[in-house]
């Protein structure tokens, strides 16, 4: 995976606030089968806070106890969030194509500023 693109933002210059954003298929499927312990969840947890000054403390969803991502909540309550476009229902998505996410709430809720740390907060 040298050199590789492992995500990419799209659509983000369409009227209203809301993007997806794709996941390399092979860097998903290593998260995966990656085994996630409670101490690395708190730590994931904690980074936004210490490192964005982000409020939502818990704003990752994980797929069980492994390192694939689900979701991304903005802030608690709000209704705004990125998610896994998850036709699959929780089961094991196809990792033969990259992996889509898209925003809910986007449009007139959300703002630059909700996109930009959305975003970081997926890049953290």
């Amino acid at each position: 995976m040298d050199n590789q693109i492992i995500w990419q933002p799209q659509a983000l210059y369409q009227q209203g606030y809301d993007f997806g954003i794709l996941l390399s298929s092979e860097f998903a499927e290593k998260m995966f089968n990656s085994e996630l312990s409670k101490e690395e969840y708190k730590r994931i947890q904690e980074l936004p806070k210490e490192l964005m000054n982000f409020k939502n403390p818990a704003p990752y969803i994980f797929h069980k106890d492994t390192f694939f991502l689900r979701q991304i909540n903005l802030n608690a309550g709000d209704g705004k969030w990125l998610s896994l476009d998850d036709a699959c229902g929780g089961a094991k998505p196809n990792f033969d194509k990259p992996i889509k996410y898209s925003t809910h709430n986007f449009d007139y809720r959300a703002s630059s500023s909700d996109v930009i740390t959305l975003m970081g907060l997926f890049d953290l």
